[in-house]
């Protein structure tokens, strides 16, 4: 395995003209050290938690527990029927609290809490510790707080970019490019213990007999360990592994989206796609896939080039009224096959706007 690039001193300039344009994983030395929060927790983790209560409305968060004899790996089940976690409801300086409590305990529970929104849950939290550089390169961006012990978040991919600001504690990340899609052995769509799909495969532990390919991956998987005040640049779609190694871990995440603002999610177009396409004949499946790569992927260029700008639709430049349209073409598809007054039903609750269907 290789190491991820490491960038000192990083401004403006070169998280815009170089890092970015990479797409590629890059380690950012001391990006937050000065953040207020870091200042805190480079005291002690006493003083972080100060930090964090003063500043906490006390919302309840949903906290991953596991039994201590899952080694703070949140994994799958055996049997595959579930995962190997229950979810418990907690305040986050409660969470905190209880981890530096049980920091020099062996047998500690895994405990975590992940993708909580900074704006929503801590506004005061993202007012005083912000990236204002995202900002100045025209990027709305999202924040997140990830507090936990020595827990593994087996490898996954984020759909959009992404910065982690590491706070306190250290973190092993593993990245795997996305063109490894084949040998990572994902488990099933529907289930995984972050939410997003996620490989079968114990980096730390590789059962290479059971998933040869995963030697293919690890070939070309590149490495970084981040430190209090480091933060990490995880491009979108590049699959991650992500070890914390010590009792107590917070970091602050940011994720912006290059596309428009109404884009759909991506991942919903896969599912879409299992519904609609499938189920069919594999030579109508190979028409479909002609479909897709002339209009969607456009691997032939510009689909419509003989259309003027104005006339083309749904392959043009999308104006609200269009977005709308190709919204409600998406529901009438779901909700094709459902009786006639259920069909109507749902699409007027969900653009009342509009008269109902013929």
């Amino acid at each position: 395995m290789g190491k991820v690039q490491e960038w000192r001193d990083v401004d403006l300039t070169t998280l815009q003209q170089e890092i970015i344009p990479r797409d590629r994983p890059a380690v950012l030395k001391g990006f937050v050290s000065e953040w207020p929060i870091a200042r805190a927790a480079a005291q002690s983790p006493e003083a972080l938690l100060d930090y964090v209560r003063a500043r906490d409305p006390g919302h309840s968060l949903r906290i991953m527990v596991g039994r201590p004899e899952i080694k703070g790996v949140y994994f799958y089940r055996d049997d595959m029927r579930g995962l190997n976690f229950e979810y418990q409801e907690r305040p986050l300086h409660d969470v905190l609290a209880n981890l530096l409590a049980s920091r020099h305990v062996a047998d500690a529970p895994a405990i975590y809490t992940g993708a909580r929104a900074v704006e929503r849950y801590f506004p005061q939290l993202r007012v005083e510790n912000d990236l204002p550089m995202l900002a100045r390169m025209g990027k709305s961006a999202w924040s997140y707080v990830w507090v936990g012990n020595a827990v593994t978040a087996a490898t996954h991919y984020d759909n959009m970019e992404g910065i982690n600001c590491t706070v306190i504690g250290r973190k092993r990340f593993t990245f795997f490019p996305p063109d490894q899609l084949a040998n990572l052995y994902i488990g099933p769509l529907e289930l995984s213990p972050g939410g997003q799909p996620t490989s079968m495969v114990k980096v730390a532990a590789p059962d290479l007999e059971r998933y040869p390919r995963f030697a293919e991956a690890l070939a070309v998987a590149e490495t970084a360990e981040i430190e209090p005040g480091d933060a990490i640049f995880i491009p979108s779609m590049w699959w991650h592994n992500v070890e914390a190694l010590e009792p107590v871990n917070f970091s602050i995440n940011f994720w912006w989206c290059e596309p428009a603002e109404w884009a759909a999610e991506p991942f919903g177009a896969l599912v879409h796609s299992l519904l609609a396409l499938r189920s069919l004949p594999a030579e109508r499946r190979e028409i479909w896939r002609a479909m897709f790569d002339h209009y969607v992927f456009q691997t032939e260029g510009d689909p419509v080039p003989y259309l003027p700008p104005e006339r083309r639709g749904m392959l043009g430049s999308l104006s609200d009224p269009q977005v709308l349209y190709l919204k409600k073409q998406l529901m009438r598809s779901l909700t094709k096959k459902m009786p006639a007054e259920m069909s109507v039903k749902i699409l007027q609750a969900l653009f009342p706007e509009s008269a109902a269907p013929q």
